[in-house]
């Protein structure tokens, strides 16, 4: 029998995710003898992942896809974990007094009660960098074989700058938050859009600096 459980500590970080450039939750929680390394992608371009919360397990290297169910703008993030979910995040804990009956709903209540109501640009972009490897498991940038950043181009007529390719600044450059987030408000105001190549290129390759100035 599945699980149900409400995570309504979801909601300040959810909708500051939502309103931020980069339309992405990360945030890592140390529970126990357990690493929970929470991620979601929250743009309308992120297709594959509406919806859902991926969580993953550092002790035991999975990720688990989780379906969020309600509305969450009011605070619903209902999920139905399966059996096999619930024994991951278990084997996680590395529960060293297998005498001891573990509760479970205590477990999940005490990890949603943990859930930051904000998180700091700053440690939100460190966290998404240090764990880019996972990230770009779940597919959050077009073009993934492109990371080096060479410039910028004018986006095509009736189309918008795209949120997936916008994400790159934050995984694939060293620019600062507050840099990538001066750089894409100059992008959208020009219609413009970063551009990209493949490692091989790194000649090309530019700073988030360089662009700022060349847009100011």
């Amino acid at each position: 029998m599945n699980f149900e459980f409400n995570f309504t500590g979801l909601k300040n970080i959810y909708l500051e995710a939502l309103n931020s450039k980069d339309k992405t939750l990360v945030f890592e929680m140390k529970l126990n003898n357990g690493r929970f390394l929470f991620m979601m992608f929250l743009s309308e371009e992120d297709v594959e992942s509406l919806d859902k919360m991926f969580i993953y397990l550092r002790n035991v290297n999975q990720i688990l896809h989780v379906k969020l169910y309600g509305n969450h703008k009011k605070g619903d993030f209902k999920v139905y974990l399966k059996p096999e979910q619930i024994n991951l995040i278990i084997q996680e804990l590395n529960l060293r007094n297998g005498n001891t009956e573990f509760d479970f709903n205590r477990f999940i209540i005490q990890m949603n009660n943990m859930i930051p109501n904000s998180i700091n640009p700053d440690e939100k972009l460190s966290k998404m960098r240090e764990n880019k490897s996972t990230i770009n498991s779940l597919n959050p940038v077009d073009e993934p074989e492109r990371t080096v950043l060479i410039g910028t181009r004018r986006v095509p007529e009736r189309r918008s700058v795209r949120d997936k390719t916008l994400r790159k600044l934050y995984l694939h450059t060293e620019g600062s938050s507050s840099d990538i987030t001066k750089l894409i408000d100059l992008l959208k105001k020009t219609n413009m859009t970063v551009a990209w190549t493949t490692e091989d290129n790194r000649e090309e390759a530019t700073s988030i600096y360089n662009i700022i100035l060349g847009l100011s």
